[in-house]
């Protein structure tokens, strides 16, 4: 797990890991209106080199920190999307960046700004720091959701 943990770092604070497994299986009707479940969430990059990858969140203490469930994507043209499926009714956020170079984490300059472009849901944005939770979180009721977030 420590190795998904490094492909979103920002400033050496900021980090993305996979979840782990569900320890019991949900009934058959359950798993039926479950898997209808899908939030995706597309952003336009510049350029169609390397992945985008973004994560799902879940809370406020993971935010940033471990994801609810991860999403690597290859860019078509310059749109990505990444779809999570099976998600249950909720609080989320989402992270994305463009991993240009496709090294598993977000380049930073000397300073620790962001040197590949990155985006959140909401289009959450701090000047100075990782985007909040706060600005970031959003209610899932289920079905089918398609959010966009503008990369910068």
């Amino acid at each position: 797990m420590k190795a998904s943990r490094s492909w979103f770092r920002r400033a050496g604070a900021v980090g993305i890991a996979a979840a782990a497994p569900l320890l019991y299986g949900p009934s058959a009707e359950a798993e039926e209106s479950v898997a209808a479940n899908v939030i995706e969430f597309e952003t336009q990059t510049r350029n169609d080199k390397g992945v985008v990858r973004c994560g799902l969140f879940n809370s406020k203490e993971k935010w940033l920190k471990e994801t609810f469930r991860p999403s690597i994507v290859k860019i078509s043209g310059t749109t990505a999307r990444c779809i999570f499926k099976e998600i249950p009714a909720g609080v989320y956020g989402i992270s994305a960046f463009h991993d240009e170079d496709n090294n598993g984490k977000i380049n930073t300059n000397v300073v620790g700004y962001p040197t590949e472009l990155y985006c959140s849901s909401n289009d959450a944005r701090n000047m100075f720091s990782a985007p909040s939770w706060k600005d970031a979180k959003f209610k899932y009721k289920g079905g089918t959701v398609r959010l966009r977030g503008v990369m910068k």
